[in-house]
């Protein structure tokens, strides 16, 4: 199977970001399944769009792309868990309760 240079590349870098963030779930495992792979996802989605610009942003050569979809990766499945934390301690009752009260 013959695949154009770039298509190799993409595939290189959605690998290597989900690689970053599948270790960073063996350091620290999410609570449920679905939590998972929406992390995943956004681990994959993050490296993958931000490879890029992070490589021109630095200057490194494109051979680093793996390397950089990877910590991306690692770092966007980190900010990815602490909004999900941060959406599940929010207390939307309270919210509701106070913007009724204000409205008598």
């Amino acid at each position: 199977m013959d695949l154009d240079p770039q298509t190799t590349a993409s595939i290189k870098i959605a690998l290597s970001a989900g690689a970053g963030g599948i270790v960073r779930m063996f350091l620290r495992p999410a609570r449920s399944l679905v939590q998972t792979a929406l992390l995943l996802v956004s681990c994959i989605t993050c490296g993958f769009f931000g490879t890029q610009p992070a490589i021109d942003l630095w200057g490194l050569p494109v051979s680093h792309a793996g390397a950089v979809g990877a910590l991306l990766g690692f770092i966007g499945l980190s900010i990815a868990e602490g909004v999900l934390r941060a959406i599940d301690a929010f207390d939307f009752r309270a919210l509701l309760a106070s913007l009724l009260k204000g409205k008598t």
